[in-house]
């Protein structure tokens, strides 16, 4: 069903669940007024039907009808349901919205009445524990986060809550994160006096070193020469 969503006559937008909805209502209360016609019909036929067999016995037996005085109202058969019909249906607004709103809730819950471009948490209207900002605590928290935030976070694997180190200093949060981050600190740490001083000496037994190296060569080197003038 979520193929082309963006289209109009996507069957999941809101219109046109409104619509629907409305023209099965519409086609309800058609059924009902038809189904009421047919009834008085049939009971109108009932009537004329019993009005000839009386008159067909009235002959038979030959009666003759008394002389009643003239009503000027129109006639009309008796119908012992007039009350019911022309009564006005009404229903409990209260009662109709409280089913309505369970009907809803539930199919929200199954995942079956989800509007277009709305996902499982929109339609139960929850949040996810990533969703909430961070100065929000555990305990000011709303109610309708969800319970992976206290299991992930407030928790551990065993399902025992963790132990909250407290990392504030001076009325200041996240400090330790946040000197561990300074780059300042970071350079004071390898310029620091004693950092200085350590590489000062490794610089002067490299210097020794490399004169020691020096003294070595140019002794050989003298050496050699010596040799040579000798041989000479």
């Amino acid at each position: 069903m979520n193929i082309l969503p963006k289209k109009r006559w996507h069957v999941r937008t809101r219109e046109n669940i409104a619509r629907v909805r409305k023209d099965e209502a519409e086609a309800a209360e058609k059924e009902q007024q038809e189904k009421l016609r047919i009834e008085r019909a049939e009971r109108e036929a009932r009537l004329n039907t019993l009005k000839d067999k009386s008159k067909q016995k009235l002959i038979n037996l030959e009666l003759q009808p008394q002389t009643t005085e003239k009503v000027t109202e129109t006639p009309e058969h008796i119908n012992f349901f007039s009350d019911l019909e022309h009564a006005i249906q009404t229903t409990n607004k209260d009662h109709d919205k409280e089913v309505k709103d369970k009907k809803e809730e539930y199919e929200k819950k199954i995942g079956y009445l989800t509007y277009l471009g709305q996902d499982t948490n929109e339609a139960l209207g929850k949040k996810n524990w990533y969703e909430v900002p961070p100065d929000l605590t555990r305990f000011s928290r709303p109610g309708d986060i969800k319970d992976t935030y206290e299991k992930l976070v407030l928790r551990d694997q065993d399902g025992k809550p963790k132990v909250k180190v407290s990392d504030e200093k001076d009325g200041e949060f996240a400090w330790k994160a946040k000197q561990r981050l300074d780059p300042l600190n970071t350079f004071k740490q390898y310029c620091s006096k004693s950092k200085i001083e350590k590489v000062n000496k490794s610089k002067q037994k490299d210097n020794v070193k490399i004169t020691a190296d020096i003294k070595n060569k140019s002794k050989h080197k003298n050496r050699d020469e010596s040799k040579n003038n000798l041989q000479k």
